[in-house]
């Protein structure tokens, strides 16, 4: 029998793996501190040099911005591309024209950007540089003309246009000109595009005479940004592409997929990083409101967004070529396309259709048209759907095609909406301090149609959530707008149908 006080011939070896088992625990727990600590220390030093470098901004008060509710709310920041010259460096100023031989700024590109952090989902829409608006009273470009030119007047201008003719809220403002997309650009090490086919655009500068992957700088790449009097080569010559502007739009929803992606790419690569964001702070201007603490709560909150799926929008219109209203001449203009531009609105804001209080809604029919007879008609449909319509005048036709103004109290924006859900054709929204409150004013087009809950409703349109649309595809409702829009043309498509020469992702 062995004692229970012989000792054990393992006893130390296992002494000294039962103590090494025991300092596994402490060493892991040690390691985890070490990852924890090493991430927040990482973590920190992010978030401390955005905050340093954000201090930079050039930031501007914009009154006209609607006050968001922060970032667990939906919220639209409207991005700009502005083609003011003011700033550019000699170089460019001969290649683009100084800010004495092109005054002023206009919107190139207007995008609005809508987060909603509800469903996790990113969407864009673009509205045309050539929508023929009333802009804000004592704009320097006059009482109407295209949005573009409200920029003339400065960001606080745009936005008031933008909220006041659509009805679209604008909560924050980001805005870059050529130098500063340029320099951008060149911070991540430039941008990769295929080309189908050889393309060209002498206003812009573009010229790509070969067709396959490039690798394009700053300077082209703002060239192909730009690009809306576009030629392509096929069948052995070169050709026009038709849609100008729109096109631009599309190829520059494209252009955006690869920069976004591209400077994701560069956040793990601290010099790339550091270079572009010492590009953008210094080129780009944003609202008061977008301060340190609510870039840093946007970065954290979407960080980890997927630029492929971000749906990508274009609000529709019809062109009318040569326009003229009254003394001036505007060349091409694009004109509104109602229901159907709301219904795009609202698809892509996540919103509903604004229901008419039309027993509250008073109206006054000013008939612009040029016609005859029309605001008795409309008087008498109005009035059957419920509408109290207060009086039909009648004022000299500025144009020979003419747009449906409802004229709203500002702040008044639900009457005005309500009315617009009732009526098809050219309708265009504008805040008029004449206006008297609770009612609204209806400048009678030469394109309108009122509809109401006994018309057949055209189709919503269906909006894109992701990066391929089929090409060809059928623009929503075009075969069932009534009545016809103005200048007689189909109204453009609210989602990109790429051309076979459209450059691509490579």
């Amino acid at each position: 029998m062995i004692s229970s006080h012989q000792p054990d011939p393992e006893g130390p070896s296992r002494d000294r793996r039962e103590a090494q088992a025991s300092r596994w625990p402490r060493r892991l727990l040690i390691g985890a501190n070490v990852v924890v600590a090493l991430t927040l220390v990482v973590a920190g030093s992010v978030y401390a040099y955005v905050r340093y470098r954000a201090a930079e901004l050039k930031t501007i008060k914009l009154p006209s911005l609607t006050a968001d509710a922060g970032t667990a709310t939906p919220m639209n920041i409207l991005l700009v591309g502005s083609n003011t010259r003011t700033g550019l460096d000699p170089g460019e100023a001969a290649q683009f024209g100084s800010a004495s031989q092109v005054p002023g700024a206009r919107s190139d590109v207007t995008m609005i950007l809508h987060l909603d952090p509800r469903t996790g989902s990113a969407s864009l829409l673009s509205i045309p540089r050539d929508l023929f608006v009333p802009l804000p009273a004592h704009s320097m470009a006059g009482s109407v003309g295209k949005i573009d030119a409200a920029l003339n007047d400065g960001p606080n201008n745009l936005i008031a246009a933008i909220t006041g003719n659509l009805g679209i809220p604008i909560n924050h403002f980001v805005e870059i000109n050529f130098d500063g997309f340029q320099r951008t650009i060149d911070a991540i090490g430039g941008i990769s595009l295929n080309f189908p086919e050889p393309i060209r655009d002498s206003f812009s500068g573009l010229n790509i005479p070969t067709t396959g992957c490039r690798q394009l700088n700053g300077a082209t790449a703002l060239a192909v940004v730009r690009a809306r009097h576009l030629q392509y080569y096929a069948n052995g010559r070169w050709n026009d592409d038709p849609l100008s502007d729109l096109a631009r739009i599309r190829r520059d929803h494209t252009f955006l997929r690869v920069f976004a992606n591209a400077a994701k790419a560069q956040l793990t690569n601290p010099v790339r990083l550091n270079a572009l964001v010492g590009g953008l702070v210094n080129q780009v201007t944003v609202d008061s409101g977008l301060d340190v603490s609510s870039l840093l709560a946007l970065l954290r909150r979407w960080r980890h967004l997927n630029p492929n799926v971000v749906a990508q929008t274009t609000l529709p219109i019809t062109v009318v070529a040569n326009y003229h209203y009254r003394a001036g001449a505007y060349g091409d203009v694009d004109m509104p396309v109602e229901p159907l531009d709301h219904q795009v609105i609202n698809a892509w804001s996540g919103q509903p259709d604004r229901s008419p209080a039309r027993s509250l809604t008073s109206v006054a029919i000013v008939n612009v048209s040029g016609l005859s007879r029309p605001a008795a008609t409309v008087r008498t449909q109005l009035g059957a759907l419920g509408y109290a319509v207060a009086s039909t005048g009648t004022a000299p036709s500025p144009a020979r095609i003419t747009e449906t103004v409802i004229r709203y109290p500002p702040g008044s924006l639900d009457g005005a909406l309500g009315l617009l859900h009732d009526l098809s054709g050219a309708v265009m929204l504008a805040p008029d301090p004449v206006v008297p409150a609770g009612t609204v004013t209806l400048d009678l087009g030469s394109a309108l149609t009122v509809t109401g809950s006994a018309a057949s409703p055209l189709t919503a349109p269906t909006v894109p959530t992701g990066p391929t649309v089929p090409a060809g595809s059928a623009t929503p409702a075009s075969t069932t707008l009534a009545p016809a829009p103005a200048g007689g043309l189909a109204p453009s498509s609210a989602v990109d149908q790429p051309a076979p020469y459209d450059p691509t992702a490579c």
